[in-house]
């Protein structure tokens, strides 16, 4: 296993030294040797980052070089007030311009959602843009994620589409919703739409998760928590109030077969994200991470090559790591093992990565407790039959100390991590390793 990133802002007053966690990886579209990770650098334990790291390697991953992504904070240089940086997302547009999503946010009540771009495979990034700000506490911006329509046959080649979850406050102070909007950019992010709700516009939901089938449409798949406030509030709050409601699912008084919420469902749009309706359900099936840990959201992606789409997420029995797939985004097929569970290894995060029939599933497991301390593995199970079956997970890189993790009210290897496919051309899925939980502070010591 190679390092590729350490801590390359200084640690402020509050932040942990030497936590790059939540990382995310992009390959390019034009040679799969070209790919960037980002990761946050410098975490708060209520919220936030220091800065975002970036690394890129032009060699399919022989050799990494990072640094911070400019400008998106006070620490990070330019113009940038913010005082805090989370939730970093790459993508690589049609004509190998990488782009960085990034939710920022000030202890007061300021939050926004940033994209920079580079022109040169992630080499250096220039001044962030602005997609959404608000300024008030009645929204408050959280989990953004982004996505590069590649379609060769798409009337949006090349759209950007940026997905967030805008926290609804009332007058009162009270909960008000957290629907999933979007907003796109036609110019490479120079300029936006005005936003447009995905979900209701007042549902309790989570997690955007978009798709985009070969014709250009859009189906976007999130978590739906029904009448219920959305477990985790947003990382602007906490930071804010030093507190946040959270009630791990896995750990809910509730029947794994009877619940109707949580559920991973999905919205389509077929005119470039202007008009959204709920198409389908993926699973009411839906578990948090192992007792202690704050992680595990799903994760879903389409193969640029077949078009089938994929959704992977941990069971409300937390040993098991299930994945389901569609061709259209409304009908999905019914669950597929992915691992092999025992009673001692409980899953931690999940992602998926297709390619030309090739489905790649990257997990980490982790132990109740052992009489040394708690330790992990990151694994990766692959389908060669389109996600029908799946081989035996590999391991990637040594055991993981969680006595050296993040910790954000418990061990914090992040909600999402990434596994993607080396290119989109029909050759067997190579994943590149997404760094393990906290790049550089995770030991195996």
């Amino acid at each position: 296993m190679t390092q590729i990133a350490q801590q390359d802002v200084p640690s402020l007053r509050g932040s942990e030294p030497d936590t790059l966690v939540e990382p995310d990886v992009a390959v390019s579209p034009l040679d799969p040797d070209v790919a960037v990770a980002v990761a946050h650098d410098g975490r708060y334990p209520d919220g936030g980052a220091v800065g975002i790291e970036t690394s890129w390697t032009h060699d399919g991953g022989a050799t990494w070089h990072h640094k911070p992504l400019p400008g998106v904070t006070a620490t990070t240089g330019g113009e940038s007030t913010w005082e805090r940086a989370s939730d970093p997302v790459a993508a690589f547009g049609p004509d190998g311009t990488v782009y960085v999503s990034t939710l920022v946010f000030n202890t007061g009540c300021d939050s926004a959602v940033l994209v920079s771009r580079s022109r040169n495979g992630g080499r250096t990034f220039g001044a962030p843009m602005t997609a959404h700000r608000s300024a008030t506490c009645a929204i408050s911006d959280d989990k953004n994620w982004l996505v590069v329509d590649n379609g060769a046959r798409s009337p949006h080649r090349g759209r950007l589409y940026q997905f967030w979850t805008p926290f609804l406050t009332d007058p009162f102070g009270i909960p008000d919703g957290s629907p999933q909007a979007v907003v796109w950019s036609d110019n490479q992010g120079k300029t936006w739409s005005a936003p447009v709700n995905v979900s209701a516009p007042h549902a309790n939901t989570q997690n955007s998760q978009p798709m985009i089938a070969r014709n250009g449409a859009i189906i976007d798949s999130f978590m739906d928590f029904g009448p219920a406030a959305v477990d985790e509030g947003p990382e602007a709050a906490q930071a804010r109030t030093g507190a946040a409601r959270i009630v791990p699912p896995a750990v809910r008084p509730r029947a794994a077969a009877a619940a109707e919420f949580p559920a991973l469902v999905t919205a389509r749009s077929n005119d470039g994200g202007a008009s959204w309706a709920p198409v389908g359900t993926i699973t009411r099936d839906l578990g948090g991470g192992p007792p202690g840990f704050r992680c595990c959201l799903p994760s879903a992606t389409a193969d640029p090559i077949t078009g089938k789409m994929y959704a992977t997420w941990n069971s409300v029995d937390p040993t098991k790591v299930k994945l389901s797939w569609s061709t259209n985004g409304s009908r999905w097929s019914a669950p597929v093992l992915v691992n092999e569970p025992t009673n001692a290894l409980l899953g931690v995060s999940s992602d998926v990565s297709a390619s030309g029939g090739t489905v790649a599933v990257a997990f980490g497991v982790t132990n109740a407790r052992t009489r040394n301390g708690r330790f992990g593995r990151q694994l990766v199970a692959t389908s060669r039959d389109a996600g029908l079956h799946f081989m035996t997970a590999t391991a990637l890189g040594p055991r993981i100390n969680y006595a050296f993790a993040a910790r954000a009210r418990g061990i914090f290897p992040g909600d999402m991590s990434a596994l993607p496919c080396r290119g989109d051309a029909p050759t067997p899925c190579g994943p590149y390793q997404a760094p393990p939980p906290s790049l550089a502070r995770t030991s195996t010591r």
